[in-house]
């Protein structure tokens, strides 16, 4: 025994050779560990574990120890059979190690297949992400541990802010037929159940999103009437700003300040009120179900906009007042759902 601490003590004696000579041969490994080799891996390992359906590619993936460790990588690209490919310039993941220190059990046995264990994993892990030239777009996106549910369920916390979108990239993954132009900003912190089966366990939230130099192009889109959908053309429009800000709760989005356009536009007005928004989940994937709305709308039209598509506004004709500048109309929109006609009430004051 006497050997033994004798040993110990000789050591203590040397903890900063040692310290040294560690962080040494970290930095060794760090310097030279081919991680270009590493990054055609993970591509081959990601294509292999999904049938070859999602395509991961970095041109260079990097480790990085300071100020915490995490994974960067450049020129990185993604495709999928469901989306159009999205590429960005540059992308760090620094995952929280506190919360994978505090869950090693968790993860030991979410590994073994154990499905409550993966379920509360993915509540219970932080990370963060940090992105640039993402649809033309610099992303951070911080997932974390969030507080228990009405129903007692385990939650995350996602907090995701998205500057300068570049709108006319971001519309390759809708089905508008109209072009579109501008920059979009969104400041957003949302707790959800990841697995949304706890039901009636819904996100709750807030969202605010905005859009700067917004431009549409000429063009035709469907428009419900009366049970029936009516070609309207549309002429070229362009609005300084939009702006939608809410909460989500309850299954319900209140929105609390709804602005699109200034008095100069050919277009502008206010909106607000609330929309039943529920999030379910089929088995394959988390879908939105809306359900009754009741919207109060401020809406100015100018003369330009009356003469070439006045008659898309023909639903709400009962609360239409002319203006020098062209009509004005103000009104509450409500209904069991989107698609059938809203039922229009004329308003005195928005």
């Amino acid at each position: 025994m006497k050997y033994f601490w004798d040993l110990m003590g000789w050591i203590w004696s040397k903890k900063t050779f040692f310290f040294v000579t560690l962080v040494s041969a970290l930095l060794f490994f760090v310097w030279f560990f081919p991680f270009g080799d590493l990054s055609d891996l993970v591509t081959s390992t990601v294509a292999r574990s999904t049938n070859n359906k999602i395509y991961l590619q970095f041109e260079t993936l990097d480790l990085n120890l300071l100020p915490t460790p995490a994974i960067s990588g450049h020129g990185i690209s993604l495709e999928t059979p469901a989306f159009p490919p999205v590429e960005a310039k540059w992308m760090k993941l620094s995952p929280s190690w506190l919360s994978i220190v505090m869950n090693l059990w968790t993860i030991k046995k979410a590994s073994s297949g154990d499905p409550e264990a993966s379920a509360k994993m993915m509540s219970r892990l932080g990370i963060t992400v940090f992105a640039q030239g993402l649809l033309g777009a610099e992303v951070e996106a911080k997932i974390r541990p969030g507080s228990g549910g009405d129903q007692g369920s385990e939650r995350s916390k996602v907090s995701l802010f998205v500057e300068h979108l570049n709108l006319s990239e971001f519309q390759k993954w809708s089905d508008l037929p109209l072009k579109m132009q501008g920059q979009a900003t969104l400041d957003t912190n949302v707790q959800f159940t990841p697995s949304l089966t706890e039901q009636p366990e819904q996100p709750e939230g807030e969202i605010d999103l905005r859009f700067s130099k917004f431009s549409m192009n000429a063009g035709t889109v469907m428009v419900p009437f009366e049970g029936a959908s009516m070609p309207i053309s549309l002429p070229s429009l362009t609005l300084a700003n939009v702006v939608l800000r809410g909460k989500l709760a309850g299954g319900k989005f209140s929105i609390d300040e709804g602005t699109f356009g200034q008095s100069k536009d050919p277009i502008n007005g206010r909106i607000k009120g609330q929309i039943a928004l529920k999030f379910v989940n089929d088995g394959m994937q988390v879908q939105p179900q809306f359900g009754p709305y009741n919207l109060n709308v401020d809406l100015h039209t100018s003369k330009t906009v009356d003469k070439e598509i006045g008659f898309a506004f023909l639903l709400f004709d009962s609360a239409k007042s002319s203006t020098p500048t062209g009509s004005h109309y103000l009104f509450s929109a409500s209904g069991q759902g989107f698609g059938p006609p809203p039922s229009i009430v004329r308003l005195n004051s928005f």
